[in-house]
């Protein structure tokens, strides 16, 4: 009776401690793009620490070539993840008036990754849309809020003029510097766009939420940048040109040089390309330099493996 009287007394007096315990989660094992992790369970209790690393050119989003996430209630602190130095970013802007809130420090932040900031009292956004938050889209944050005193803050810099919008002895108050910056567009995610638009001689080689990165074929060389983000106002980005890169080779047009092949050949810039003569173990070098083809004579194997063919 008295075993079971304590028990009674246990459950009064320490409900606390049996009401987190029962709150506690176990965690999944977490989804690990680009590298692996130890020990590897299907399930984690709580509390138990997972060591991480990344494969070659991907890094954790803390600091050091190796990391570890805890599991509580359920969920890794932090998420453990491997990102591309070159798609990532670095920590967000400091704003001023503002702080980033329900985000923990990292030393760089994925592609597509988003942070939200909020103004101090007194401070509102001054945007059209009302957005505080930023995106990491290829290497680079969108452009972030502005954090403005509004009227009867009692800040510096809330209001100029009255409060119906004039000037004090008449006039109306400046205010295109905000306007301009209100109409101007935000990037958006992707379907707000439509259609995926058409690189001539490109293809699209990945598809994110908030950008579209293209990659240009074979023989074409790329200018400008290959990532393509879209605006708030249904506009894609500037498009990426996939410029010719090769030479083309007309073997007719060497027909009476020697040559036992006939047709067409491409040499890619900056490449070379080695043909046969009618000869047996002698070779003509073409090499395609700023979009102009240039050869040698027919030169003996010898003489090419040497470096002495001209």
């Amino acid at each position: 009776m008295r075993i079971r009287y304590l028990g009674f007394a246990l459950l009064t007096w320490f409900p606390g401690v049996l009401h987190a315990q029962s709150a506690a989660q176990p965690c999944s094992a977490p989804s690990l793009r680009g590298g692996f992790f130890a020990p590897k369970q299907e399930t984690y209790s709580p509390e138990t620490k997972l060591t991480y690393t990344c494969d070659n050119g991907r890094k954790p989003t803390v600091k050091g070539w190796w990391a570890t996430s805890t599991c509580q209630n359920g969920k890794w602190s932090h998420e453990p993840q491997c990102i591309g130095s070159i798609q990532a970013c670095g920590e967000p802007p400091k704003i001023p008036h503002a702080v980033i809130i329900h985000q923990e420090y990292q030393e760089v932040f994925a592609v597509d990754s988003e942070v939200q900031y909020e103004c101090e009292d007194g401070y509102t956004v001054e945007e059209a849309d009302g957005n505080k938050s930023i995106f990491c889209i290829a290497g680079s944050w969108t452009e972030g809020p502005t954090c403005r005193t509004g009227p009867g803050t009692g800040h510096s810099g809330s209001t100029v003029g009255g409060t119906d919008g004039t000037q004090p002895g008449g006039g109306s108050s400046t205010t295109s510097g905000f306007n301009d910056r209100d109409s101007r567009p935000l990037p958006t995610t992707i379907d707000h766009c439509g259609a995926h638009p058409n690189v001539p001689n490109g293809i699209v080689v990945q598809v994110e939420r908030k950008f579209l990165k293209y990659q240009c074929n074979a023989f074409y060389t790329q200018v400008g940048s290959d990532t393509v983000t879209c605006s708030s106002n249904g506009k894609w980005s500037q498009l990426p040109i996939c410029k010719e890169a090769f030479c083309v080779l007309d073997l007719a047009v060497y027909k009476s040089s020697g040559f036992k092949l006939s047709g067409v050949e491409y040499v890619k810039e900056g490449e070379t390309k080695q043909l046969q003569c009618i000869w047996v173990d002698w070779w003509r070098i073409f090499r395609c330099t700023n979009g102009r083809l240039t050869y040698t004579q027919c030169c003996h194997a010898n003489d090419i493996y040497y470096g002495r063919c001209r």
